[in-house]
Formats: C-alpha cells, structure tokens, sequence
C-alpha cells in the first residue's frame, strides 16, 4: 500500500496544514508519549519529591512543543519543495 508523494502532499495542503492543526498532532503524539514511557518518567521524578507532578507536566509540554517544531517545519519543507 503506497502513497504518493502527490496524494500526500494534496493531504498537506488541506485544512489540517496550520500551525493549530501541527500542534494538535504534537499534543497527541506527546500524550501517547507519555503515556507509553510514564514509569521512566515517574521514576526519574523521584529525584524531587515535592516537584514530582511538575516534572511529569514540565516534561510533557516540553515533548509536546518539541513534536509540534518538528511537525511543522516538516510540513512546511513538504509543502515547499513540492510546490518548487
């Protein structure tokens, strides 16, 4: 099953290209980050007791703006060299 490179980029034009839709995905992506590597994370938190919520929060906004610079810088570079 493959994908154009015209179908995806026809996809990356969509209404789901700004910069509220990239960070939606990066807020899913980093919630199932999360999700799936919340005992590391946990355990790491440890080391500050008193902050262990605020590490866990701090570490998920800092994945989710991460995921959501790199969604969409590669769907800006996408769209670009398409266009070109």
């Amino acid at each position: 099953m493959g994908v154009s490179s015209k179908r995806l980029v026809g996809w990356l034009r969509g209404p789901a290209t700004g910069n509220s839709a990239m960070g939606v995905y990066g807020l899913v992506t980093a919630m199932v980050a999360l999700f799936l590597t919340y005992s590391i994370v946990a355990t790491f938190s440890v080391v500050v007791p008193l902050l262990s919520t605020t590490a866990i929060v701090l570490t998920a906004l800092v994945v989710w703006v991460l995921t959501w610079a790199v969604l969409d810088v590669v769907a800006s570079r996408t769209i670009r060299d398409s266009s070109a």
